[in-house]
């Protein structure tokens, strides 16, 4: 959906879904898997030895994306890691909200090309 249509709405309450709610306060009917993590994009985060080539290859200066390390991370290195050490850690559930991820790490899968509508979108 377009602007203003709950996505980010419903994602948040997915990821507080984890929690015990109060009964009756009309959280109890939305519940996330005890793993489900939110997944964002971080500019600057230091990222230690990640291999993010399943996502991102042909870094610059011939950094090596199997061992990834920075002190500074680009949103799309960061959302790269922050994915594959959810997985590592036991994440069964991957909350993505375009808000808060990298969009052009996000629109390099044709899946999410497809998903997103492509020429449909500003």
């Amino acid at each position: 959906g377009g602007g203003f249509h709950g996505k980010s709405t419903l994602l948040e309450a997915l990821q507080v879904g984890v929690y015990n709610k109060v009964p009756g306060d009309g959280r109890e009917f939305v519940c996330s898997d005890a793993n489900t993590v939110k997944v964002r994009a971080e500019d600057g985060r230091s990222i230690q030895s990640v291999d993010i080539s399943p996502f991102i290859n042909n870094l610059p200066f011939g950094k090596d994306s199997t061992n990834f390390s920075t002190p500074d991370a680009s949103g799309s290195t960061s959302q790269a890691a922050f994915i594959l050490e959810s997985i590592e850690c036991g994440a069964s559930c991957l909350l993505l909200d375009e808000d808060t991820c990298a969009t052009n790490f996000m629109i390099r899968d044709s899946a999410m090309q497809e998903l997103g509508g492509g020429e449909r979108e500003p």
